[in-house]
């Protein structure tokens, strides 16, 4: 087999919160679209994901902005204090108590309970008269975090963190180009190798 020498020069800039955007966007547009065709089967793990996919964005993209704007960007410190960091830098003061924050919050919670699965042990003992219907709308056998895997709470946490983004995209003066994965490669012949 011929081999060649050859000169590789590459600049790249990956950013990858837009790839997970770009997949918790997939995920939302599919989730709206089955529902609005009463197409159901699955779709509550389709919004689990989507909201996964949803947290690691907004994560992604402090890092991002972090990273821009912020000298020595920590990426490992803790969800919240880079936010706090992003926003601070910005001038920013984020209410974890109101929206579009709080849902950022939500996110956050929803995406550690996933990440850090633990067993939850919920103890109950009563006697009480009431439908199927009833029964399954009580929820006895349901985990806190699984009110989040709701079209609603999906649609408006998503809508919730584009304002976030476009809001603090506006303020850090940065561009649209300078978020998005750019870069340039080239590669040069130099001489055909005997191997």
């Amino acid at each position: 087999m011929t081999k060649v020498k050859v000169h590789l020069k590459a600049n790249r800039q990956i950013n990858i919160h837009n790839d997970i955007g770009n997949a918790a966007f997939y995920f939302k547009e599919r989730v709206n679209a089955r529902i609005a065709k009463n197409d159901r089967e699955g779709i509550w793990h389709e919004i689990m994901a989507g909201l996964t996919l949803l947290a690691f964005e907004v994560e992604a993209r402090f890092n991002f902005l972090g990273y821009k704007l912020i000298k020595s960007w920590d990426e490992w410190q803790p969800a919240k204090k880079k936010i706090e960091a992003v926003c601070d830098a910005l001038g920013v003061k984020p209410d974890f108590a109101a929206r579009p924050y709080l849902n950022i919050e939500k996110l956050r919670a929803f995406r550690n309970t996933l990440a850090h699965g633990k067993p939850e042990e919920i103890n109950l003992e009563k006697e009480i008269v009431a439908t199927a219907e009833e029964l399954e709308a009580m929820g006895i056998l349901h985990a806190e975090w699984e009110a989040y895997v709701d079209q609603a709470f999906f649609n408006e946490a998503y809508s919730d963190a584009e304002q976030i983004w476009k809001d603090l995209l506006a303020k850090s003066r940065l561009s649209v180009f300078e978020t998005m994965t750019h870069g340039s490669s080239h590669m040069s012949f130099i001489e055909h190798v005997n191997a």
